[in-house]
């Protein structure tokens, strides 16, 4: 049975990923209503405020989605995090899964701070090419009951709220939910793949300012991302936003022979 996941294949990493960006999908959509009613009708003074509470509404859903807890804490500037065993049909890996949580009225990316980044990143701006290194480990390190070491992958992942307000609102709702988007982040491994120059990447420059010493952010464009491979850019899109209900229960894929996007619906139990 195999525990080391550097004895993985690249193709059996990103399955890895897949599997744990699948299992996010299923929680997000069984608990889109009421994530709905409470992102739309909860107060909320200011945009900070209303990421707090994605980073809440993010929390309630996963804490059902658990695999094999193992009993360690991972120190780290991210909303979600958990150490755990997945069971893999070629592997019992232990993991890491790492997942932040955005709010945003824009839908097409997302600002990460360094500490939340998984992969060294080069990205062009304005015709100059940047770097960034990576704030995320490929892995943790967990010393066993026999005296040994096993890693513990790193997987890195995104939940954005994409809504907009409601112009002079002074009571519920406040803000209208048009999705939930689920950002899969490639392991730092798989780097060549997905960011082998700063012309072929999925970054871009973030806001911040290097005079007022600010913490430095990137950007994650997700239709560069997708376009790279379909299924690490999932959204859970609300048909009618002004109705409390569930998000229409749609996963993304790619053709094994064309790699286009293949959209599918799936069934899911309501919370």
């Amino acid at each position: 049975m195999e525990q080391d996941y550097t004895k993985l294949t690249d193709a059996q990493v990103e399955l890895l990923e897949k599997q744990t960006a699948r299992v996010l999908v299923q929680a997000l959509q069984e608990y889109s209503r009421e994530a709905k009613v409470l992102f739309e009708q909860t107060p909320a003074d200011s945009k900070s405020e209303v990421i707090v509470l994605a980073e809440d509404l993010v929390q309630y859903a996963l804490e059902v989605a658990e695999a094999y807890p193992i009993n360690k804490r991972y120190a780290g500037f991210i909303d979600y995090k958990r150490v755990r065993w997945l069971a893999l049909p070629y592997a019992l890996v232990p993991q890491v899964l790492l997942v932040d949580a955005k709010a945003s009225t824009e839908n097409n990316r997302d600002t990460l701070q360094q500490s939340q980044l998984p992969m060294d990143a080069d990205f062009e701006s304005a015709e100059t090419q940047h770097s960034m290194i990576a704030g995320v480990q490929p892995h943790m390190d967990l010393a066993t009951a026999t005296g040994g070491i096993v890693k513990a992958i790193t997987t890195s992942m995104f939940v954005h709220f994409y809504y907009k307000e409601v112009e002079g609102a002074v009571t519920p709702p406040y803000r209208r939910l048009h999705g939930i988007f689920v950002v899969s982040l490639p392991h730092s491994r798989l780097k060549p793949k997905y960011n082998p120059s700063a012309q072929v990447s999925f970054f871009g420059q973030g806001k911040h300012s290097p005079a007022r010493q600010e913490i430095p952010r990137i950007r994650v464009y997700f239709k560069r991302l997708a376009g790279m491979c379909a299924w690490r850019f999932q959204q859970l899109n609300f048909k009618d936003v002004t109705v409390d209900s569930y998000a229409e229960p749609v996963w993304i894929d790619e053709d094994p022979v064309t790699g286009k996007p293949v959209k599918s619906s799936f069934d899911y139990l309501g919370r």
